[in-house]
């Protein structure tokens, strides 16, 4: 039985308030993001909330690239036994700290920052959730339908790549033995093969990926805007028995690299500390026209969570809320999939669900993801549901125990 709690929160605007404070290029590693980071902690401070921050380092992909066309290059000078070309180069790169400092391939820094509403009951092995919202953003020249394809195609050529690579290293090393051998010619055949791969990708992702002063406000200022909401409300009034972690991650449009950092740092001690097989994730990546929750994805339509989405659907029926629980055959790339894989990792029972407003894709990465984008009804529909459903799923957690005690008894 779904109970609703009788508590019903007032309209919100600060919730739009948020989006309009973030409209403005937040890229991962850049100053922009650090803007943000820094708008967050002040919500959350200026509201006795204590925000953890954490920082760490990413690579992206084109300096993934640059670093293994570097290898390819110091190899093809070993394969012409052109070593003195390879040993000046580093007694060159050495020689003074501003030459050791020039670097292409130099690590990004990000950051995540995260707060913990403990339970008024705080009783051990007790439930937790996790709420995300990732607060980086990403601007492209292409729209993010033809940026899937064209990362499609990417993905295919990298993989093409690698095959070659390995190949080559292969045989670079048995021809090295003497264990095999082969004509320059091949060797060098395979070296340019394997070496173009860089050079069409470097492209591919400089045509997709520019500065531009995208605002991100769908994606995804409208999640880090609601969570910031929930994390007041919590704060003012927690929950009976469970505790609430709510994360905004860093870089997430770079591969989810603020989640995997979270969860490679802190899943197995909360794993520890809580009976995560009766905990989850809320994942806010994109409300915009309308509230949408992926229900089922893959080609063979796997459900996402057991029965959590039935839950979330029920209390927005209860307080007539517009929800659109759809399929996907494509799921979003967002931060729910880091924590379902640390979820198998542990073998937990862990849950997760993602709201994300799939057919407002055509807005995002672009000057038109902008705040008039963003309903004020939808935001805070989406702040109600997650409100009163997290309540309800704490009483429901209360009522048990209650009957379990009554029976002990």
């Amino acid at each position: 039985m779904i109970l609703i709690s009788s508590l019903h929160l007032k309209n919100a605007p600060n919730t739009m308030k948020h989006i309009n404070a973030l409209a403005f290029n937040r890229t991962a590693s850049s100053t922009g993001e650090t803007e943000a980071l820094n708008y967050i902690a002040n919500e959350l401070e200026q509201n006795n909330i204590k925000p953890e921050i954490e920082h760490f380092n990413w690579t992206g992909p084109l300096k993934i690239l640059i670093r293994v066309s570097y290898i390819l290059i110091i190899i093809n000078f070993l394969v012409f036994r052109m070593i003195l070309i390879v040993i000046a180069y580093f007694i060159l790169k050495n020689m003074s700290a501003k030459l050791r400092n020039i670097s292409f391939i130099k690590t990004e820094k990000s950051k995540n920052i995260f707060t913990l509403i403990s339970a008024k009951e705080k009783a051990p092995n007790r439930p937790l959730v996790i709420i995300t919202a990732h607060y980086d953003s990403v601007s492209a020249n292409l729209p993010f339908n033809l940026q899937v394809i064209i990362f499609f195609i990417y993905r295919l050529i990298i993989f093409f790549y690698g095959i070659i690579f390995f190949v080559f290293i292969a045989i670079f090393i048995l021809n090295i033995f003497a264990l095999i051998s082969f004509s320059q010619f091949i060797i060098t055949a395979i070296a340019f093969t394997s070496s173009s791969a860089i050079f069409i990708s470097i492209p591919i992702l400089y045509l997709v990926f520019r500065d531009h002063p995208s605002s991100g406000s769908i994606d995804n200022a409208s999640g880090v805007s609601i969570l910031i909401e929930l994390a007041k409300v919590f704060k003012k009034d927690p929950l009976e028995s469970t505790d609430i972690l709510i994360l905004w991650p860093g870089a997430e449009e770079w591969g989810l690299k603020g989640t995997k950092k979270f969860c490679k740092t802190h899943f197995r001690s909360l794993n520890q500390i809580y009976d995560l097989d009766k905990s989850f994730n809320i994942n806010i990546d994109m409300i915009g026209s309308y509230i949408g929750l992926l229900n089922r994805s893959g080609l063979f339509r796997k459900k996402i969570n057991r029965n959590l989405n039935e839950i979330f659907g029920v209390i927005a029926k209860q307080l007539n809320i517009p929800l659109n629980i759809y399929n996907k055959t494509f799921k979003p790339n967002s931060d729910y999939k880091t924590f379902k894989k640390y979820a198998r990792k542990v073998r937990s029972k862990f849950q997760v669900m993602c709201f994300h407003s799939s057919k407002d894709s055509k807005y995002i990465h672009s000057l038109r993801d902008t705040p008039d984008k963003c309903s004020l009804e939808n935001l805070n529909g989406c702040l109600n549901i997650c409100h009163h459903a997290l309540r309800s799923i704490d009483l429901s957690i209360e009522d048990v125990k209650k009957s379990q005690i009554a029976y002990a008894v």
